[in-house]
């Protein structure tokens, strides 16, 4: 299994860090705060549930979560569809019960009981073993999650079958567990909203999706560290699951990602924090790019540094797909990267 760290982010939310990849999770500057601000402002989600009762959501690399619990509390009146994928099933089942500061704990019992009926078996396996996978990190999990699990273990209801419902979980929740409510309520206000979960390599797992998304989140560790989900292909099969108003949100910037997707005839422009880039809007539709890239940025693009990733069979590894694209860069009669970035300090 692999290492996963856990740290507080300066906005309250608990990061994580991964120790076998060697990259972060989660900004710094806070987990929930660089959610709201790299994918749901620039979704424009909050213009869109004035035009729409549902919206279809696709959330690439779900990790914990950050980036659809970002999408629910900001919704409005809205009902959000959200497909979720990730490779990694002890993630998405801590997710409902880490400090994510987010005080909406009908969020936090929605989401708990659609990870068990979604992913089932790798659930049973976790609640079984609670304390050992993660309870040594108990600070960075809420305390009264943490209660309500282990009151479902003592009492077996993990295990009831059909009884494993939202409401049931639900009113359990307020009747036993919370101290802010000594009534249950009847019903959870999420309800009416769907979120479902697949797991194993998002190059195979989106092919089984046959939704069209309003709004895409790209949410993977860096093209340098994970380049199987940045290659012009793998971009190439978001793009299907698309319509013409549909918007895709990632945090990276990257030269590479930045020129498959015009490759593929995206309208792309950056995400603006304080007037630094910091990440990257696409849409068949350009009124969604409300900051386009600079002349520098394209020119940049235009380098050997904007040669893209490629994985034709969806088979390549890590390695392998870097391999091939320093054997590219190797043989491109285009402009450096360096000698770019020499004579732009020139001029």
């Amino acid at each position: 299994m692999k290492k996963i760290l856990f740290s507080m982010t300066d906005d309250n939310s608990a990061g994580l860090y991964d120790e076998e990849i060697n990259d972060i999770y989660h900004s710094k500057t806070g987990a929930l705060k660089e959610a709201i601000d790299k994918f749901i402002i620039p979704s424009q989600l909050s213009n869109l549930v004035k035009l729409k009762d549902e919206i279809n959501i696709l959330d690439i690399c779900y990790g914990i979560g950050y980036n659809s619990k970002a999408a629910f509390i900001s919704k409005e009146k809205a009902n959000l569809n959200i497909d979720c994928l990730d490779i990694n099933p002890m993630l998405i089942f801590i997710s409902p019960f880490i400090k994510d500061n987010i005080d909406d704990f009908d969020l936090k019992i929605y989401l708990f009981s659609e990870i068990l009926k979604n992913c089932r078996e790798s659930s049973e396996f976790y609640v079984k073993n609670f304390s050992t996978v993660y309870l040594k990190d108990v600070q960075f999990f809420e305390p009264s999650m943490i209660n309500f699990i282990k009151f479902l273990i003592t009492e077996g209801y993990i295990y009831s079958g059909s009884s494993l419902n939202l409401s049931f979980l639900h009113n359990i929740y307020y009747k036993y567990i919370s101290t802010d409510m000594k009534n249950s309520k009847k019903a959870n206000k999420y309800s009416n909203s769907k979120i479902n979960f697949k797991i194993g390599d998002a190059r195979n797992t989106l092919k089984e999706l046959d939704s069209l998304y309003d709004v895409i989140f790209l949410d993977a560790f860096s093209p340098q560290k994970a380049p199987e989900l940045w290659t012009i292909n793998f971009i190439n099969l978001i793009k299907n699951k698309m319509h013409n108003n549909s918007v895709l949100l990632s945090y990276s910037k990257s030269t590479p990602f930045r020129s498959a997707l015009l490759e593929l005839g995206f309208f792309v422009g950056k995400t603006l924090i304080n007037e630094i880039d910091m990440g990257t809007v696409a849409s068949m539709n350009k009124n969604y790019i409300l900051n386009t890239l600079s002349d520098y940025d394209l020119a940049l693009i235009n380098t050997r540094a904007g040669i893209f990733y490629e994985d034709s069979d969806f088979t390549l590894s890590s390695a392998d797909i870097i391999k091939n694209r320093l054997i590219k860069i190797s043989r491109s009669d285009k402009i450096s990267h360096t000698s770019f970035l020499k004579s732009s300090k020139i001029l």
